[in-house]
C-alpha cells in the first residue's frame, strides 16, 4: 500500500524509530553471522596448527591459503545469510510510486533491502561465478529462468521486480534499474523474454520490456517503460532500431 501521510523521511513516531532501529541492527546481525564461519575456521587454525606442525615456521607459509578459503567462506556465507534473511522475511517491495518515507512499507523495504542486497552482490563481484550469482538473484526474489549467462560486473538494483526468461544472456558490465528517485519513489518491473542478448555496458531503466528475441548492443540506454520488438537489434544512446532479425 502506498503511504498517503506526510512526505517526511523520519519522524520521531514508535514505528519511525523502531524501523530505524531495524536499518541499523539487521546488517550488523546479518553481517556478523555471515563472518562467523570464517573467524572460527581462521581462529581454529591458529590455535590447533602449532600441533599438527613440528617447524615453527610452517603453520605460517600455509598461513595465506587459510585465508583465502575463509574469505571465500566469508563469501558464500554472506550470500547464504543475507539471501534467506530477505526470503524468510519477505523483504521484496512492490512495483508503484512510494513517498520516500521510512513510515511508507514498501520505502522500508526497499531501505532494508538494499542495505542486505547491496554489500553482497558487491562481495560477489570479486569471485564471479554466473551461477552463484543467478542463484542469490532467485533467492532474493527474481525470476531467473534457464540458461540464462551473466558476464560479470553486472548491476541488478532491483532482483524482486526483475524477471528474465530462457535462454538470455546479460553481457558484462550491464545495468538493469528497477528504481528512479523522482519527485517519489518510482519502483517499475524489468521483463527480459526467452533469447534475448543484453549488450555489454548497456543501460535498462525502470518499466522496461524486451520480447523474445530482441537484442541492445552494447552500451546502448533503453529509457524507462520502453518496449522492444521481438526479432529487433536495438542500439545508440536512447536505442533506436537497427534491424529486424529473421
Amino acid at each position: 500500500m502506498k503511504y498517503e501521510g506526510e512526505n517526511k523521511k523520519f519522524d520521531f513516531s514508535g514505528i519511525s524509530i523502531l524501523r530505524m532501529l531495524v536499518l541499523v541492527l539487521a546488517p550488523i546481525i546479518v553481517y556478523s553471522l555471515s563472518a562467523l564461519p570464517s573467524i572460527l575456521l581462521i581462529g581454529g587454525y591458529l590455535h590447533y596448527a602449532t600441533l599438527f606442525f613440528s617447524h615453527w615456521l610452517l603453520p605460517f607459509i600455509f598461513l595465506p591459503v587459510i585465508l583465502v578459503i575463509g574469505f571465500l567462506l566469508l563469501i558464500l556465507s554472506t550470500v547464504f545469510f543475507s539471501g534467506m534473511t530477505i526470503k524468510i522475511f519477505h523483504l521484496t517491495y512492490e512495483p508503484g510510486r512510494y513517498y520516500e518515507s521510512i513510515k511508507d512499507k514498501n520505502a522500508f523495504h526497499f531501505a532494508l533491502y538494499f542495505v542486505l542486497y547491496r554489500p553482497t552482490v558487491k562481495l560477489l563481484g570479486v569471485f564471479f561465478i554466473s551461477p552463484l550469482f543467478a542463484t542469490y538473484l532467485r533467492m532474493v526474489g527474481a525470476k531467473i529462468g534457464k540458461n540464462v549467462f551473466f558476464g560479470g560486473r553486472n548491476t541488478i538494483s532491483d532482483p524482486c521486480v526483475v524477471e528474465i526468461g530462457d535462454n538470455t544472456l546479460i553481457g558484462g558490465g550491464a545495468t538493469i534499474m528497477g528504481h528512479l528517485g523522482e519527485d517519489k519513489l518510482v519502483i517499475s518491473k524489468v521483463v527480459i523474454e526467452d533469447h534475448c542478448l543484453v549488450g555489454a555496458e548497456a543501460l535498462l531503466m525502470p518499466g522496461v520490456h524486451m520480447k523474445h528475441h530482441s537484442v541492445v548492443g552494447g552500451k546502448s540506454l533503453v529509457t524507462k517503460n520502453k518496449v522492444l520488438d521481438e526479432h529487433t537489434m536495438y542500439g545508440g544512446v536512447p536505442v533506436k532500431v537497427i534491424k529486424k532479425n529473421k
